[in-house]
């Protein structure tokens, strides 16, 4: 039986406490919020609280039973709100603004389920954890026809992407003074099998 499951709103907080301590090493987080303390205790919660809710709202949020793992699925061409984020300040607003539009520039066209974030506790890390997870939401693509997005923010999750049928999708950007950041595509294949029906489709 596979330990992922969608997460239920009443999880947010819960979700968003998997994500700030996934990412709070993660190179592209360490340049949006550069210090440590304020990305921990205030610019992360803020952050992925924002793009949790709009992933709750409008596509999928997908999390390990045990809670050590959690996947936002947003349609594409929703990055999340792009309004102000109550708890940032403006160098974080500037750099977040920045990113987010490199990256809007590089999706590719169409519907597609767009993984903007895929987060594992750090103690959970390197045992495939990530990969389930993956799995979870690519099987539920495929049964909806619709192909997956995501950008890679080291080798090692490459290396994870190209196993689970991700091609690059243009070459590697970065932002001004930023970490290299690749995006990958997946064509929709019958290589999982699929899930729960689908609630929606991008």
């Amino acid at each position: 039986m596979s330990d992922v499951r969608a997460a239920a709103p009443s999880e947010l907080d819960t979700v968003v406490g998997v994500l700030v301590a996934a990412f709070q090493d993660d190179p592209v987080s360490r340049w949006v919020f550069p210090d440590a303390e304020r990305r921990r205790a205030t610019a992360h919660p803020a952050f992925f609280r924002a793009i949790a809710e709009a992933a709750f709202a409008a596509g999928f949020v997908d999390v390990t039973t045990d809670h050590s793992a959690a996947i936002l699925w947003l349609p594409g061409g929703d990055d999340g709100d792009d309004t102000p984020i109550a708890g940032l300040d403006a160098g974080e607003h500037g750099r977040l603004a920045t990113l987010l539009g490199m990256m809007a520039e590089r999706e590719p066209p169409g519907p597609l389920w767009h993984a903007q974030f895929i987060g594992v506790l750090p103690a959970r890390q390197c045992r495939g954890v990530g990969a389930r997870l993956l799995r979870h939401g690519l099987a539920r693509a495929d049964a909806e026809g619709v192909p997956t997005y995501l950008e890679a923010s080291s080798p090692d999750s490459v290396r994870l992407y190209r196993r689970l049928g991700f091609g690059d999708h243009g070459p590697a950007f970065a932002p001004p003074g930023g970490p290299p950041m690749r995006p990958m595509r997946r064509p929709v294949t019958d290589e999982y099998s699929a899930p729960s029906k689908a609630r929606r489709k991008p």
